[in-house]
C-alpha cells in the first residue's frame, strides 16, 4: 500500500470513527474531523498565516512609493526592475515568498487528502434537511459560499477598490464547486472557510496589538 493510500485510509478511519464510534454520524463527524485537521496544523499554518499578513501590509504600505517608481520609470522597464527589487529588498521582502509557497504546498496533499474521500462519501445518509450527503444540495452550497465570503471579507488588509470583487468572486466560485460535488464537501468547505475566518481575524489582531506595542515594525518610517 502507498503513502497516499495511507493517508486517505487514515481520513476515513477517522471519520468513521466519529461517525460511527462516538455515534455523532457522518455530518457532524465531517465538522469535527475538519476542526480537528485545522487545529493539528497550526504549527505549520499559522506562521505562514503570519508572515502573510505581515507581508500584505508591507506591501499596502509601499505602494505609493511603488507606484510613484513606475511612472518615473515607465519608460525603462529594466531601471523600473531594478529600483524595485532595491526598495524590496530595503524592507525584507523578495518578489515572491517562497517560504509561505512552500508551507503552502506542504499542506496541500493534506487538503486534497479531504476532498478526495468526501467526495464519495454519504450515500444514503442524511444529515439535517440533505436526504443524502452524496449528493449536492442547494442549502449547504450556499452556506459554502457565506462561509468563503465570511473568510475574505474579515481580512482588513484587502484592496479597497477591489474588495467586494475579491469577496464576491470566490464565494460564487464556491457555490459553483459545492453544486457539484457532494453535500459532504460543502460541509467540509464551511467548516475550513469559518476556521480560516476564525483564524484571520485572531491573527490580526494579534499582529494590530504587537505594532502599537512597538513589537512589530511594519516599515521603518511607520509611526
Amino acid at each position: 500500500m502507498d503513502i497516499w493510500s495511507m493517508w486517505l485510509d487514515a481520513i476515513r478511519s477517522v471519520i468513521e470513527m466519529l461517525s460511527s464510534d462516538l455515534s455523532l454520524g457522518l455530518g457532524l463527524a465531517i465538522v469535527v474531523a475538519t476542526v480537528l485537521l485545522r487545529t493539528v496544523l497550526l504549527p505549520l499554518a499559522l506562521p505562514i498565516a503570519y508572515r502573510g499578513c505581515v507581508r500584505q501590509k508591507k506591501m499596502i504600505k509601499l505602494q505609493p512609493e511603488l507606484q510613484e517608481l513606475k511612472e518615473r520609470y515607465a519608460s525603462k522597464p529594466d531601471v523600473y526592475m531594478q529600483k524595485m527589487l532595491e526598495l524590496y529588498r530595503k524592507h525584507d521582502l523578495t518578489v515572491i515568498d517562497t517560504k509561505s509557497l512552500l508551507g503552502a504546498l506542504a499542506q496541500l496533499p493534506i487538503f486534497l487528502g479531504m476532498f478526495q474521500v468526501l467526495r464519495n462519501a454519504g450515500d444514503g445518509v442524511k444529515f439535517l434537511w440533505a436526504q443524502s450527503l452524496l449528493r449536492p444540495d442547494a442549502l449547504f452550497a450556499l452556506f459554502a459560499g457565506l462561509a468563503t465570503a465570511f473568510m475574505m471579507a474579515v481580512n482588513p488588509d484587502l484592496p479597497e477598490q477591489m474588495r467586494m470583487l475579491l469577496i464576491l468572486v470566490p464565494s460564487v466560485l464556491a457555490v459553483m464547486a459545492a453544486l457539484q460535488f457532494s453535500s459532504a464537501l460543502a460541509i467540509y468547505w464551511t467548516t475550513s472557510n469559518t476556521f480560516s475566518a476564525i483564524q484571520t481575524v485572531l491573527l490580526h489582531v494579534v499582529i494590530r496589538r504587537r505594532i502599537d506595542s512597538g513589537a512589530l515594525r511594519i516599515l521603518e518610517n511607520l509611526v
